[in-house]
C-alpha cells in the first residue's frame, strides 16, 4: 500500500466526517477539523516507511513552501468568489498557488527548515488578520444539494489522482509542495459556496487557518523527530502539540478577535 492508496481512502472518509461535523457545529469547526494531519500524517508516514525517515524528513521544507501556496490559494478563492462560482474561483486559485510554487521551488534549499517553518508560521499568522472580507450580499437561504456528501468524496477522489499523477511526473521538490495542495479545502469551498455562499466560504477558511499553525508545528517536528525516536513516538508526539497549539491559538484567536 502506498501514499496513493491512502489519499484515495483516507480523503473522502475525511471530508464525508468534516462535512457532517460542519452541519452540526458549523463551519468554522469543520475547517478546523479539516486542518488536523489526518491525511498528510499518514501519507508522510508511508514515505516514512517506504522510503525511510531521512527521506521524510527531507521532504518538510518543500511542505512548507507548500503551506504558503495554501495561503495564497485561500486568500485568492476568497477574493474572486465574490464576483464568480465556485469552479472559476478554485481555478483561479489553483493557478496562483502553482505559479507561487514555481516562484519559490528553486529558493527552497537556500533556506534552512527552521527559516522556512519561521516564514509559514508568521505567513499564517498575517494571513489570518488581513484575510479578506465578504462585501458580497449572503445567500438567503440553503441551497439542498442531492447526494452532497457522496459528490464530495467523488470529488476530491477524483482530484487526488489528478494532483498525485502530476505530483510524481514532476520529482521530489515538487511532491513537497503538493503535499498540502488545497484539495480538502477545494472541496468544502465548492460545496459551502454553492450550497451557503461566500460568507460561510469564510468561516471555513477561518477555521482551516486557525488549524494551521498545529498542523505546520506538526510537520515540522516530524523532520527531528523522525530520525530521533520511533515512528509512532514521532506521530504521537507532533499529533499531540498539533491539538494543544490549535486548542491554543482557538482561545487567542477568539479573544482578539
Amino acid at each position: 500500500m502506498n501514499s496513493f492508496i491512502i489519499k484515495i481512502i483516507l480523503m473522502p472518509l475525511v471530508v464525508a466526517l468534516v462535512t457532517l461535523a460542519g452541519r452540526k457545529w458549523g463551519n468554522n469547526v469543520a475547517g478546523i477539523l479539516a486542518s488536523f494531519p489526518f491525511v498528510a500524517g499518514a501519507i508522510l508516514l508511508f514515505i516514512a516507511l517506504e522510503q525511510g525517515v531521512a527521506f521524510a524528513a527531507a521532504t518538510v521544507s518543500g511542505i512548507m513552501v507548500g503551506i504558503l501556496g495554501w495561503i495564497v490559494f485561500c486568500v485568492v478563492y476568497i477574493l474572486v468568489g465574490q464576483r464568480y462560482n465556485a469552479i472559476i474561483s478554485t481555478l483561479v486559485g489553483y493557478v496562483a498557488y502553482i505559479g507561487w510554487g514555481l516562484l519559490l521551488q528553486k529558493f527552497i534549499p537556500l533556506l534552512s527548515l527552521p527559516a522556512w517553518f519561521c516564514i509559514a508560521i508568521a505567513a499564517t499568522f498575517v494571513g489570518l488578520k488581513y484575510f479578506p472580507k465578504v462585501t458580497a450580499p449572503p445567500h438567503k437561504e440553503y441551497k439542498k444539494l442531492n447526494f452532497e456528501i457522496p459528490l464530495r468524496m467523488l470529488m476530491i477522489t477524483i482530484f487526488v489522482v489528478v494532483i498525485t499523477y502530476f505530483a510524481n511526473l514532476l520529482g521530489a521538490n515538487w511532491s513537497g509542495i503538493l503535499t498540502p495542495f488545497p484539495i480538502i479545502t477545494a472541496v468544502l469551498a465548492i460545496f459551502t459556496h454553492y450550497t451557503q455562499g461566500i460568507a460561510q466560504v469564510r468561516k471555513v477558511f477561518v477555521g482551516l487557518f486557525t488549524g494551521m499553525f498545529g498542523f505546520t508545528l506538526f510537520l515540522f517536528l516530524q523532520a527531528y523527530l523522525l530520525p530521533s525516536t520511533t515512528i509512532f513516538n514521532a506521530f504521537l508526539l507532533g499529533f499531540m502539540a498539533d491539538v494543544l497549539l490549535t486548542l491554543f491559538m482557538k482561545r487567542i484567536l477568539g479573544k482578539i478577535g
